[in-house]
């Protein structure tokens, strides 16, 4: 492990100091990377393109990223932010690296969310597009059947629809699976917060180190977003939406609102109390689904309609 960390060393310092003018390239590319882009910006745009696509990247979403957040207890991996600083391989010449806002995380360093939970979530999206593009792209019917049977076998299998209580309990799981894993290793004498002493230690700013990095905050989001996605199928508005065939003016008109709505509500306040945060970001992201699946498309629906001019008979 210490000479992947020390290869990326290098290359963080050749981007760095050869490459500076693609710094804002680089900090972009990491911000479209990150997970909790999946559910602000990735499934409400792959929902409004395809329903089916849309619940499946938020699925694999929650999920990838709970199994993350568990292999990160188990396997330890240190961040190159501090990395630098503890190894001692640096104390004769030190690291020509700077940090960025983004580089501040508390979690263990590995398994890397960028590549496990984006990658894994991307994989639906990166499914359709191929299908579509197969699909205009054939030109006998052997390869219709083949771009067909291809699609079918690389399509994610998701729940659609199930009883509010299964959503419920998917929730309450995640919950208390993580729960007693970490009250299990924390009893066998583990340090399941050694990386937020050392984040805390090194980042060059403290206002860098949000709380939103931290292992615990991943969890409520999950959940949170297991619940909503059950009260969302489940409400009078997405009943309404449900069976309506919304144009492609509408469905841009619904990303739009649900970036317009979203983007706020995850800036909102950050309560300075741990476990303060912990709720309030299990009831923010209780409501994101909702909002993307329900209310949004309800409310484009529903002013389309009253917009549509009437239709005389003759």
């Amino acid at each position: 492990m210490e000479s992947t960390l020390g290869a990326g060393i290098v290359i963080a310092e050749a981007l760095q100091n050869q490459l500076a003018w693609l710094e804002n390239v680089w900090l972009w590319i990491t911000f479209l990377g990150d997970p909790k882009i999946l559910f602000l910006f990735y499934f409400p745009a792959a929902y409004y393109a395809s329903r089916r696509v849309g619940i499946a990247v938020l699925w694999i979403s929650l999920i990838t990223e709970w199994l993350n957040l568990i292999f990160k207890w188990f396997l330890f991996g240190d961040r190159p932010f501090w990395w630098v600083h503890e190894s001692g391989y640096y104390s004769q010449a030190p690291a020509q690296v700077h940090q960025f806002p983004s580089s501040c995380e508390t979690g263990p360093g590995s398994p890397s969310g960028h590549c496990m939970i984006t990658g894994a979530a991307l994989w639906p999206i990166m499914t359709a597009l191929s299908s579509q593009v197969a699909t205009r792209a054939r030109s006998c019917c052997h390869s219709t059947l083949l771009g067909a049977v291809l699609g079918w076998l690389m399509t994610p299998r998701v729940p659609m629809e199930r009883e509010l209580s299964f959503y419920g309990l998917i929730a309450l799981a995640l919950m208390l699976g993580t729960s007693l894993i970490y009250w299990t290793l924390f009893t066998l004498g583990l340090d399941l917060s050694w990386s937020i002493s050392l984040a805390f230690k090194w980042c060059e700013r403290p206002e860098w180190i949000h709380m939103d990095s931290r292992p615990f905050a991943s969890l409520s989001r999950d959940s949170g977003a297991a619940l909503g996605l059950g009260i969302a199928l489940h409400s009078p508005c997405y009943a309404q939406v449900r069976r309506a065939q919304l144009g492609n003016g509408q469905k841009i008109a619904c990303l739009v609102l649900a970036m317009g709505l979203l983007g706020p509500l995850d800036w909102l306040g950050h309560p300075p109390q741990i476990s303060l945060f912990y709720i309030f970001n299990f009831l923010k992201y209780t409501l994101w689904p909702c909002l993307v699946l329900a209310l949004v498309p309800w409310a484009v629906h529903m002013f389309s309609a009253q917009e549509a001019p009437p239709i005389h008979s003759s």
